[in-house]
């Protein structure tokens, strides 16, 4: 393809060449047929030199949360026995929120979904880096820092090849490589645990009447300095031909359980940016919540609205599954009474923390069911500073459940700030003890 100087030079030569030709000017007419010469030769340089070819691509870590750099590795080979030419390479890059089953929900879905993640699927090109030439038969690697904007699936590549002649003529470009893909997750706030209200000890603690002085059998390691000798499992020891000791923890857990609301409400995603960061923020608090029980210890488990359910774990590899769905999170249709329910149906006991946009009255004491379940109710509702829509005389106002704390965080990034003001306070949380009228914004409910 030539550049702007080739198709100049292309122009300018098949004037000459007809000047000459009808002014019968020998000079004019040479001088127009070298300038074309030369741009068939550079066309056919670019068109022959074998540029660099992308033998491999790596992207580390494969798990990252936003604001953390991802290292991009890029492995390219020199097919051809001569030296490389000056090369430009561009890699690109795109965010998406879009996992494989999401390909097979129905149009209707997969049209709110396009509403929302239409900014983040765009493939941004970095911008061109030139790379000196490479030897016959050469190799090179190339790595550079990319940082995390958004939550999502973080796919790179390919990368584009750019030749150019030496007189910048005539340009050649290609795509090579595959792509390498990573897993962006939420921002996680260094927040504290959820708090305990006052008299509510019920699943706090449970203690195994097997264990001896209230401790659980963990696993073995080597015997270490300071060790007791009483805890030597003499078995593996001679099996292992050194000191092995049973390592114990103390099963203590409370059952912390957070609640996502992730019901796609259109008009409310129609507004604009700010909505998206609202979802942002919910999807963010959600996961330091998670993040904060897990260190404390307890048992953890998140459900969305849109049925889905980790279930219970205190390990690092369920936290980092919830993660994982967390990354992928997106609006899409459901219920919260129908979460609701799910809940009232399963274990009882613990902490639960509902993190909701708004708590409409079109699902009248749609929480009550949970008074009976859990000891201890937290709604951490983003009002998002949007007014209030006149609600119909006929329609009840947002009810909550006797004895739940409740946490209106008016900005998408207020969260940590209002989260670090509940936890402070403690025990002397704001509890609701009636049904009252909520000054968050309502929104009427998708199913």
């Amino acid at each position: 393809m030539l550049t702007a100087t080739g198709w100049l030079l292309l122009i300018s030569s098949a004037l000459l060449v007809a000047a000459g030709r009808v002014f019968g000017a020998a000079e004019l007419l040479a001088v127009g047929i070298a300038g074309t010469t030369v741009a068939v030769f550079s066309v056919a340089y670019v068109r022959v030199r074998q540029p660099l070819r992308v033998t491999a691509r790596s992207l580390r870590p494969l798990q990252v949360h936003v604001g953390d750099d991802c290292q991009v590795s890029i492995e390219l080979s020199n097919p051809s026995r001569l030296r490389s030419p000056v090369l430009q390479l561009a890699d690109s890059h795109s965010f998406s929120t879009e996992s494989p089953s999401d390909r097979t929900q129905d149009r209707m879905q997969d049209h709110v979904q396009d509403r929302t993640q239409d900014r983040i699927q765009d493939r941004v090109r970095l911008p061109e880096t030139l790379v000196a030439p490479v030897s016959g038969r050469g190799e090179m690697i190339i790595s550079y820092r990319l940082p995390t904007v958004r939550r999502g699936l973080l796919e790179t590549g390919p990368l584009a090849l750019t030749v150019t002649d030496p007189l910048g003529i005539s340009t050649r470009r290609l795509e090579s490589g595959g792509h390498a893909e990573a897993l962006v997750y939420p921002t996680v706030f260094p927040v504290r645990p959820p708090p305990r209200l006052p008299g509510n000890t019920f699943d706090a603690v449970r203690r195994s009447p097997m264990a001896h002085s209230g401790d659980e059998l963990y696993g073995l390691r080597p015997f270490q300095r300071g060790d007791d000798p009483r805890r030597i499992h003499w078995r593996s020891s001679a099996h292992h031909d050194e000191l092995i000791v049973r390592q114990l923890e103390e099963f203590s857990h409370t059952h912390t359980t957070v609640l996502l609301d992730t019901r796609a409400d259109l008009s409310d995603f129609e507004l604009g940016a700010g909505a998206g960061e609202r979802f942002e923020a919910m999807v963010s608090a959600a996961a330091s919540i998670c993040r904060a029980s897990q260190h404390r210890g307890d048992q953890v488990r998140l459900v969305t609205t849109a049925d889905f359910d980790s279930g219970h774990g205190s390990d690092s590899a369920h936290l980092h599954d919830i993660y994982r769905h967390l990354a992928l999170a997106s609006p899409r249709f459901g219920s919260l009474l129908g979460a609701v329910e799910w809940l009232s149906r399963g274990q009882s006991g613990g902490l639960v923390v509902l993190v909701a946009a708004s708590v409409d009255g079109t699902e009248p004491g749609s929480l009550t069911s949970l008074g009976s379940h859990f000891s201890s109710k937290t709604v951490v509702l983003f009002a998002g500073g949007r007014p209030a829509p006149p609600a119909p005389p006929e329609q009840p106002p947002p009810a909550f459940i006797p004895g739940t704390s409740l946490l209106l965080v008016d900005e998408p990034l207020g969260f940590a700030d209002a989260w670090a003001a509940h936890t402070a306070s403690g025990e002397n949380a704001p509890v609701m003890s009636s049904p009252v009228e909520s000054t968050a914004p309502t929104a009427p409910d998708s199913r």
